[in-house]
């Protein structure tokens, strides 16, 4: 593919309505054979045919692409490389903090068991006490209704 270079032997030069680079390359058909025709009359311009396969005909706008096109495939590849170390960070973090609240869960739980069995082996004790003291006042009230039933007989 073939490009158009103009090269202006004055820069800043106006013709066909813009300023021109000391040497600028164009896609075939950006300049009409009309435009073209005046630039070749006028002794300022050499207008020239550019074969890119063999001559860089790359433009400052084409070199600014390809340099805005690294450096977004760059920052794409660090950004990823950012985000799956930032997920690892997370993912170690929310572990950690996992382990240590299932730690103090675990404490927690086999303390509030401990209290469990003691007070469940209170309860148990107690019961066994007013069982006895239940007993111990049936035979109190069999010996006191003996009694006043004896006093009522006198």
């Amino acid at each position: 593919m073939t490009k158009i270079q103009i090269i202006c032997s004055s820069p800043g030069m106006r013709r066909n309505g813009i300023p021109h680079a000391a040497s600028a390359f164009y896609e075939n058909g950006h300049w009409t054979e009309e435009q073209l025709d005046a630039f070749r009359a006028d002794p300022a311009f050499v207008v020239r045919e550019a074969d890119e396969a063999t001559e860089n005909t790359q433009t400052d706008a084409d070199f600014k692409l390809k340099v805005d096109a690294e450096v977004s495939r760059q920052i794409e590849l660090r950004s990823s490389e950012l985000s799956k170390t930032f997920k690892k960070a997370v993912d170690d973090a929310v572990d950690a903090k996992v382990a240590k609240l299932k730690g103090e869960h675990e404490t927690a739980l086999e303390a509030a068991g401990k209290k469990l069995a003691a007070a469940e082996t209170s309860v148990t004790d107690l019961q066994a006490k007013l069982a006895t003291a239940q007993t111990a006042n049936a035979d109190l009230q069999g010996k006191l209704d003996a009694a006043e039933k004896a006093s009522t007989k006198k």
